[in-house]
Order: C-alpha cells, then structure tokens, then sequence
C-alpha cells in the first residue's frame, strides 16, 4: 500500500487529515489491503473482519489529538476516535 506520492504506508505512521475545520493529526492502525492492524479494539476488529468494511485501498485512522468530528450534541450519534479514509493526494505521511 502506497501514499499518493508513491512512499510505502507502514502501520503506526502519523499523517495529516483533511477535515472541515482545517487539518487534524492521526495515526495508520489497520492497512485495507493486508487487514494487518496495530492496537486496534477487539469488537472493532471483529466487525471489520466480519463484514469486510474496510476497502483495500483505505486505511483506519485514529486521532491523536482531539477528535476533530467530537460533538455533545445527543440529536445525533456519538463519534468514534478512529475512521476509515482513502490515503488521497490531501492525506499525507508526517515525517
């Protein structure tokens, strides 16, 4: 699995996320291609597993700082800490 700029994607790297509110910090932990994941819940693991919604070319992502996507707002479901995402052009490898 590659980044749009042709780098290797390797479990456990920081990347910047495009979100609405500018750029958000995350980190790879569970590669579509391999399904090979790193500290990734066990009921999450098991659902993705089972009903295969992670894409071969995306990634699941989890936020290092603050989850940009957080709200107290109970007219609508409660945000997880990580999302699936493509690795495009606007998500790119920290160094």
């Amino acid at each position: 699995m590659k980044y749009h700029d042709g780098q290797e994607v390797c479990l456990g790297d920081r990347v910047t996320v495009p979100v609405p509110s500018g750029s958000a910090k995350a980190r790879i932990v569970m590669l579509g291609d391999t399904y090979e994941h790193l500290d990734v819940d066990p009921d999450t693991l098991d659902w993705i597993n089972r009903d295969k919604v992670l894409k071969p070319d995306a990634v699941l992502i989890e936020w290092i700082d603050s989850n940009p996507f957080s709200h107290d707002d109970p007219k609508f479901a409660p945000v997880a800490n990580q999302m699936f995402t493509v690795l495009d052009e606007f998500v790119t490898r920290d160094n």
